[in-house]
């Protein structure tokens, strides 16, 4: 969770430079701005306290996601929050990215059972593979 996702970045590029260069340029961009997640001194969210309980929201008046909205666009400035906020959720401290166990077919988390049950699958199919019945 917190990957930042690059597709954004490419297509606000390609609207601007021919393919190549879009390509190599988005690269870069994307490349800085997973710099700047990891930035433990930079502070895009603030705290704001709804119904009694303690929130952390994207503050709105935050230079460097003013300027990035301004420059490339609602998409890549929904892409760099986004994962922001996921890095925020699962690991505020370390500003580092974190694997899910993820369920692709329903487009959430998936839970600590369909995992194992997901590797077991797999490994009987190996198992099965190696002639190890």
């Amino acid at each position: 969770m917190g990957e930042l996702d690059s597709k954004p970045f490419h297509e606000a590029m390609q609207r601007k430079y021919n393919e190549e260069e879009a390509e190599d340029i988005a690269s870069e961009l994307c490349s800085l701005w997973e710099e700047y997640l990891k930035d433990p001194d930079w502070h895009p969210l603030k705290d704001i306290t709804v119904d009694g309980n303690h929130q952390q929201v994207i503050d709105e008046e935050d230079e460097k996601l003013n300027d990035l909205r301004k420059e490339l666009g609602d998409e890549v400035y929904k892409a760099v929050t986004a994962a922001l906020m996921e890095i925020n959720e699962y690991n505020p401290s370390g500003r580092s990215i974190i694997s899910e166990l993820w369920n692709y077919p329903e487009g959430r988390r998936a839970t600590l059972e369909e995992g194992v049950m997901f590797i077991l699958k797999q490994w009987k199919v190996a198992k099965r593979k190696r002639g190890m019945s």
